[in-house]
């Protein structure tokens, strides 16, 4: 297995492994891959970062509708199970109330990936799947630790800004305390007098 990093752009044109396998290897009877006539070839590939997009046409491109569900927005093919869902388990849809919908459609999608997994026989499992289960729910210690964190800094945030608040309002007070004890000068007094 070969793993490796690569940047796939229109400039350039090399987007394979040209030193990677000798060509008559394939072919070879003793030790080949090609059953057949064909190969197969596994990929996987991460993306980082998509930059501009492909030139296609509207027709081919799918719009995903979605229902809300209990406030969840779930694609159609999915309304029975999530209702079934919440109708057992209630307590999901009740103590999850986010407000930012990227969060509920996250939540509602590593929800539904993890009971579709349990939903699986055993012997379509394997026990790397299971521990990627357990993984996805056990390695979250370190989000919640983040949250607190930015829930800690939201609180000094916004503490701050009430004693920065309070500091400006504690200027004007006594800005017009000063002008408030200020004693009436002579001019004062007579201006005061000719205007009336």
């Amino acid at each position: 297995m070969r793993e490796t990093q690569h940047w796939f752009n229109d400039k350039e044109d090399d987007w394979g492994f040209t030193s990677m396998l000798p060509l008559y290897e394939p072919e070879d009877k003793d030790g080949g891959f090609l059953v057949n006539g064909n190969v197969k070839i596994v990929a996987e590939v991460d993306v980082l970062e998509v930059v501009g997009k492909l030139d296609v046409s509207e027709e081919t491109l799918s719009v995903k509708e979605s229902i809300d569900v209990n406030e969840f927005q779930v694609l159609p093919s999915q309304v029975e199970f999530v209702n079934r869902l919440f109708e057992r388990y209630s307590d999901i849809a009740s103590k999850f109330r986010p407000k930012n919908p990227h969060l509920k459609t996250a939540y509602m999608n590593v929800l539904l990936s993890l009971t579709m997994m349990i939903r699986q026989s055993p012997e379509n499992l394997s026990k790397d799947d299971l521990v990627d289960a357990y993984a996805a729910l056990g390695s979250l210690g370190w989000l919640e630790k983040k949250l607190d964190e930015l829930s800690e800094k939201k609180g000094k945030e916004e503490a701050c800004e009430k004693c920065s608040d309070l500091e400006t309002l504690l200027d004007k007070e006594k800005a017009e305390l000063l002008a408030a004890r200020a004693p009436l000068l002579y001019d004062d007094f007579f201006l005061d007098d000719l205007s009336s």
